[in-house]
């Protein structure tokens, strides 16, 4: 079974994409920073990795970098919805949300979604980002 973690720091996205992978037949676990995440990923690897791009804390280029660095074979997809709803004390850096996914892609990011999405486009690059022999570390 394909694994997939997926890290965002909104509750209700980590619910809804969990259920959207679990019923694509993906085996799904959730972290609310890049932090958790990275750690979920470590414990127990993954294939593919689906990050926030603007979170509280470490954002989600610094992640792609971490996760590239650190697990080269896993598979990563950047969303992000532009930071527009923001936790209390947070407010998201001037950069814009398209600058933030080119420089998710430049650091390897292998494929960057605006929200909202289309969850068969979503599932139909996760399965194809994951095609093949798995390369779960």
């Amino acid at each position: 079974m394909t694994r997939v973690i997926i890290i965002d720091d909104e509750e209700d996205i980590r619910i809804v994409l969990k259920e959207i992978f679990v019923r694509a037949g993906f085996e799904a676990q959730v972290a609310s920073n890049a932090s958790d995440g990275m750690d979920l990923l470590r414990e127990h690897g993954a294939d593919l990795v689906v990050t926030d791009v603007i979170m509280p804390g470490k954002n989600g280029v610094d992640t792609v970098y971490d996760i590239r660095m650190e697990f080269p074979n896993t598979k990563i997809i950047v969303i992000s919805g532009g930071g527009n709803v923001t936790p209390a004390n947070y407010e998201p850096a001037s950069i814009k949300t398209t600058a933030y996914l080119a420089s998710a892609e430049a650091v390897g990011a292998d494929l960057t979604l605006t929200k909202p999405f289309d969850r068969e486009d979503l599932i139909s690059a996760a399965r194809e980002l994951t095609a093949g022999p798995k390369l779960t570390n």
